[in-house]
Order: structure tokens, then C-alpha cells, then sequence
């Protein structure tokens, strides 16, 4: 009886740790997939951020005004 309860409680245990696992991964899918990288000072920006640039047709958010104005003037060197 006691090595029944004892197998139980493990597979009950690593069933529920799975279950945190995925909960995680999602979570985490979700919060990148509402931030991208400031590609001047590599800072975590929303993707709702109102400071924006495009180059060879793609969308660029940055932290603050300073980071998009570097950025304007040498996209290249901050894309490598």
C-alpha cells in the first residue's frame, strides 16, 4: 500500500511540474511576442512603443528619442 501511494504521489508530482513547464513556456512566448529589442542599446521595448524607424522594410521600436536618431543615421551599424 504504502510503495502504491508513494509511485501516486510521484507521477502526480511530475505531471504537475509539467503542467507549470508549459504554463512558463507560454507566458514567456507572450511577453516576447510584446517586446522587441532596441537594436541601438539592446534595451526591451513594447511593440506598442510610439518611437519607431523602418529600414529595407522593417520596423525598428527604440527606448527613446536618442537611440532612433542614432539609429537614422547608421542603421548598418547597429544591425550587425
Amino acid at each position: 500500500m504504502k510503495t502504491t501511494l508513494i509511485i501516486c504521489i510521484f507521477a502526480l508530482g511530475g505531471w504537475w511540474t509539467q503542467g507549470n513547464a508549459t504554463t512558463n513556456e507560454f507566458q514567456k512566448t507572450a511577453v516576447s511576442d510584446s517586446l522587441k529589442i532596441d537594436p541601438v542599446c539592446k534595451m526591451k521595448v513594447k511593440t506598442s512603443s510610439s518611437i519607431k524607424s523602418t529600414f529595407n522594410k522593417q520596423e525598428y521600436v527604440f527606448c527613446n528619442k536618442t537611440c532612433k536618431l542614432k539609429f537614422d543615421k547608421n542603421p548598418e551599424k547597429y544591425l550587425k
